[in-house]
């Protein structure tokens, strides 16, 4: 009987480690954090595809991320990105600090839209994550938060903003890259990553939306001077 039951525990064990070496289980949890704690924070609906990180290298990507709109919005999401790169220093994932390498994205899309009250989707979401760090208690949080990254190199490149209504082409973003996040502190947790990406990621998309409806308004002011004089045989 004891041998029967040491083989049982001996297959489990088996089972578990293979589970674990071809599984890439750390890519699955990456996808049920963001799936799980992404909507608690942004309080819109956060999807991905799929999360791969190699167990030797620790590169891998997330694919076909998507953060939707918090309630009031009517555009489909506020941001897509179809591939994210990442570079993860696997000797730091089972310390209480995490070493990400970098995090890439190329070509994302950012929708932007304006509420009747004047707030925008990213002003929103931003405001949700601000909330959801200042809210103290919550037995959510401590367990998503519970471990911290340093994140070497975060890239945003190649992304554009639409901006329907007002601007009628994509709007190009100028590309952000911040480096060593968290480094000063220990590491950040995930709510506090969340907030340093939106806030520039914001900011950004504030600066280029206004300067494409500048040009736009400039335009169709000297468009209109135009047809004016036209009609005075100017």
């Amino acid at each position: 009987m004891k041998k029967w039951l040491l083989l049982v525990v001996a297959l489990l064990i088996v089972g578990v480690a293979v589970f674990f070496l071809s599984g890439n289980p750390f890519g699955r949890l990456v996808k049920l954090a963001i799936e799980e704690f992404g909507p608690k924070m942004t309080q819109a609906e956060v999807s991905v595809g799929a999360v791969t990180i190699s167990a030797t290298d620790g590169e891998g990507s997330i694919d076909a991320l998507k953060l939707g709109n918090p309630k009031g919005f009517k555009t489909d999401y506020a941001l897509k990105a179809d591939k994210i790169a990442l570079a993860v220093e696997t000797s730091s994932l089972t310390k209480d600090v995490v070493v990400i390498r970098k995090i890439a994205l190329d070509g994302p899309h950012i929708i932007y839209e304006k509420s009747g009250s004047g707030l925008s989707n990213l002003d929103a979401i931003q405001r949700n994550v601000e909330q959801y760090l200042g809210t103290s208690g919550s037995k959510d949080k401590s367990k998503g938060d519970s471990k911290k990254m340093i994140i070497e190199l975060l890239s945003i490149r190649n992304a554009k903003v639409s901006y329907s209504g007002l601007v009628d082409a994509d709007i190009n973003l100028p590309d952000i890259e911040l480096r060593d996040i968290g480094k000063k502190t220990g590491g950040v947790d995930a709510s506090n990553l969340a907030k340093a990406i939106i806030s520039e990621l914001n900011a950004q998309t504030m600066r280029a939306v206004g300067k494409a409806v500048s040009n736009s308004v400039g335009a169709a002011v000297d468009s209109a001077k135009k047809a004016v004089g036209g009609l005075f045989g100017k």
